[in-house]
């Protein structure tokens, strides 16, 4: 079937973040939507998209791995996450199309065409607070992290060490930053009580003495897991290999790599034992297909995968339907309460929950569309500080 069309779209959610997204529609009229957002680089996105149109409009496709070799992206582009992150929602895009085409969902048709068994009907999540809370203060991230347990959710995260970088992290100016950031963790820690599961995420903040420090003043607040507290550049390797060693004797996993893409760039941190828990991201490690073959790859190694998923409601399907047939990818990040548009830009569609967990949608595609009257209703705009040092 051939591809029609192709294009970018953008959406403002608030001053501080944009979601960006891949519309393709076949020969039949059937549509398709990806996700690719990559807050701050979105010019660069549509610029990619224009030059990519020849390669994907008029293109004949029938099944997945078609898709899939479409969409290859070479793991040392020059281009970088923005070509990574417009191919990974392209391929996102033609399967839900496909999908559509075929009156099957994503999972189901997928299933179908790897001839791969789907694992779940649902899949466990776990609440992103960190972009909902207001304030951010303690008392601010306590009273929403109470929340997400009332809503369900059994486990929740935090990125609470706003301001630190590691250009500063040793200084004596971080360190009121860092004992804010403790006093967050612990905060949430006694709100939700302890049986609720408490992650941490430092987005590569600390050098490796300050983050061994930080692991271990949060000793009390048993974590279920420390999250990149460093570079991941390859000289670090074994800084975090360190680290993983020193949380796991402390009952805590280290998680990292939501930014690696392909099953080639995550084998070598894979073979070096980094993590207990990767995060591909399926807006940005090559899309649904790749996200299952990294998974499986993972699983050769004893190592969890749980997606990298804090943005928009197309990502989090895509997520969703990927966990569905992937293997050991039985937990899945959630983006709670960053704004109302969330349900607003696909009509209100939301996967269900059931016991801490979200039920694939079986509707033909992902399950949702995109409001494209939304779209216009808040069009893309540039936002603050995106391009700062601890946004990458």
């Amino acid at each position: 079937m051939n591809v029609n069309t192709f294009s970018f779209h953008g959406l403002q959610v608030n001053p501080k973040t944009n979601w960006s997204f891949i519309r393709v529609e076949l020969a039949d009229g059937s549509v398709g939507w990806g996700e690719c957002s990559l807050n701050g680089w979105e010019t660069m996105q549509a610029a990619f998209v224009e030059m990519l149109r020849p390669q994907i409009v008029g293109r004949r496709i029938h099944k997945a791995r078609d898709v899939g070799k479409l969409c290859e992206s070479f793991l040392h582009t020059p281009g970088g996450l923005v070509v990574h992150s417009v191919k990974s929602a392209t391929e996102q895009a033609l399967i839900d199309a496909l999908a559509r085409a075929s009156e099957r969902s994503v999972s189901a048709f997928l299933s179908e065409s790897l001839n791969a068994p789907i694992n779940r009907a649902s899949v466990d999540v776990y609440a992103n607070i960190n972009r909902g809370t207001k304030p951010r203060t303690p008392i601010g991230f306590a009273g929403y992290a109470k929340k997400a347990v009332s809503l369900g959710f059994r486990s929740v995260k935090l990125a609470p060490f706003d301001g630190v970088l590691p250009s500063n992290c040793d200084s004596p100016d971080a360190k009121p930053l860092i004992e804010e950031g403790i006093a967050r963790i612990f905060a949430v820690r006694a709100a939700i009580g302890a049986d609720v599961g408490l992650k941490v995420d430092c987005h590569w903040r600390f050098t490796p003495p300050v983050a061994r420090l930080v692991l271990e003043r949060l000793r009390e607040a048993r974590l279920d897991w420390f999250e990149c507290p460093v570079s991941e550049r390859f000289s670090m390797y074994p800084e975090i290999l360190a680290l993983r060693k020193r949380a796991n004797a402390m009952g805590v996993a280290l998680a990292g790599a939501e930014m690696f893409t392909g099953v080639e760039g995550f084998r070598p941190l894979l073979e070096a034992g980094l993590y207990d828990t990767i995060m591909p991201d399926v807006k940005y490690c090559g899309g649904l297909i790749a996200l299952q073959e990294i998974a499986r790859l993972a699983t050769k190694y004893g190592v969890k995968t749980v997606p990298h998923n804090p943005s928009g409601p197309i990502c989090n399907l895509a997520s969703l339907h990927a966990c569905a047939l992937g293997t050991g990818c039985d937990l899945l990040e959630y983006q709670l309460g960053e704004s109302d548009l969330y349900r607003q830009v696909v009509f209100g569609a939301h996967p269900s929950m059931v016991d801490g967990a979200f039920v694939v949608p079986t509707e033909p595609g992902l399950g949702a569309t995109v409001d494209q009257f939304t779209l216009a209703e808040h069009p893309m705009q540039p936002v603050q500080d995106a391009l700062h040092p601890s946004l990458g």
